[in-house]
């Protein structure tokens, strides 16, 4: 199948622009269609409750998938509303304490500055890590890090240039010192190759609708990937109805009231104590199949190819990079330009799609991508830099 065929967008752009919101596969497509169409039914009194066994089972499959792009167990991952929820649950069960520190980048997502700097409120201190040249090197984690350090928190891949983090090395470096590593993916997951068993990751939150090509139901709809040591250790923040056993919960409901005390479920599912969006996990599900279909191997090779050929015609061209030229260290590309906002938009009147992100450009390919996508973007770039 064509890429043109798999992702519909892509016969009426050259779509550059995974780090923000992925391209929809075309059966993913077909798939929500299936399901409005049944839920539509429902709410006229047709088919009542029709197809409701099918839809529920391909949304809790998409635990089992996401599990497999991240090299996890199952029983390790929870459903989420978005990395932000993760992200929060994380750091607010830990326990630390005034005189500790918590060690992030100058390069996060501002959600994840904000969650780190709420921590100021428990008395902890917050340690950014400087980048140099678009790059953070593990020496000055190593600067930072130290044995009053609670935890540490990266994205995997930088959100707007796309910087790659050692996670193993990172986590040895953090549990020397007794931290825990807290891993924003949301700009990794369905792009790079990742075991979080072997890297030894504590904690990981993801939103499903960029490299996981959800699209944009799936806005609502994460995981949070808890390491299997830590899922009985840590009480959650916020409880629901998920939250207690599920013996106690059906009593509840279908017996009588008895809830004058609770324990805690076991497992991972006490952390899951939000509504799950069926529609947007049954969608997420299948463009998780697709990605496994193709390979995260052949996925993240096929992106750094990309990539290379990108960072090399720039250079040529006689742009300047806001990205690591090393290839390991880069996922995606931002590149340097005056007006940057002013430039997306010309470049989406001709029929490229990418971001205005921190002074330049940022330009994100998938595996879906070709190198004509990417010489295509090079000519209308070289054209825009001589006006």
């Amino acid at each position: 199948m064509g890429c043109g065929e798999e992702f519909p967008i892509t016969r009426r752009l050259v779509y550059l622009n995974n780090a923000s919101t992925g391209a929809v596969p075309a059966s993913t497509i077909r798939i929500l269609k299936d399901y409005i169409e049944d839920r539509c039914r429902w709410m006229m009194g047709e088919d009542w409750l029709q197809g409701a066994d099918r839809w529920a089972k391909e949304a809790e499959e998409s635990k089992r998938l996401f599990a497999e792009i991240i090299g996890a167990a199952e029983e390790e991952v929870a459903f989420i509303p978005n990395t932000t929820t993760g992200i929060n649950t994380a750091l607010s069960m830990l326990p630390m304490r005034r005189g500790q520190n918590l060690v992030t980048t100058s390069i996060s997502y501002p959600m994840g500055a904000i969650v780190s700097l709420k921590q100021r409120e428990r008395g902890v201190e917050v340690r950014f890590a400087e980048r140099k040249n678009g790059e953070i090197g593990l020496e000055e984690f190593e600067r930072l890090i130290d044995d009053d350090t609670a935890a540490v928190l990266v994205d995997q891949a930088g959100w707007y240039n796309g910087l790659v983090h050692d996670l193993k090395s990172l986590a040895d470096v953090a549990h020397e010192h007794g931290a825990y590593l807290v891993v924003d993916a949301v700009q990794s997951a369905g792009a790079l190759r990742l075991n979080v068993d072997a890297a030894n990751v504590d904690f990981l939150a993801v939103s499903t609708y960029k490299w996981l090509l959800g699209g944009p139901y799936s806005q609502t709809v994460g995981f949070l990937y808890i390491n299997r040591e830590h899922i009985d250790s840590f009480q959650p923040v916020f409880v629901g109805n998920q939250s207690i056993a599920e013996s106690q919960l059906q009593t509840n409901i279908y017996e009588r009231f008895d809830l004058y005390d609770f324990k805690y479920r076991k497992g991972v599912g006490r952390f899951q104590i939000y509504p799950r969006y069926e529609m947007a996990y049954v969608a997420v599900g299948n463009s998780m199949k697709v990605l496994l279909r193709e390979g995260l191997n052949n996925i993240e090779r096929k992106i750094k190819r990309l990539g290379t050929i990108l960072v090399e015609g720039l250079i040529d061209s006689g742009f300047e990079l806001q990205t690591p030229l090393d290839e390991e260290r880069r996922l995606f590309v931002n590149v340097k330009v005056k007006k940057n906002r002013d430039m997306e938009a010309e470049l989406y009147n001709r029929g490229i799609a990418i971001s205005a992100r921190v002074g330049g450009l940022r330009i994100s390919p998938h595996f879906y991508n070709s190198e004509e996508d990417i010489e295509i973007l090079l000519k209308e770039l070289r054209t825009l830099k001589e006006k």
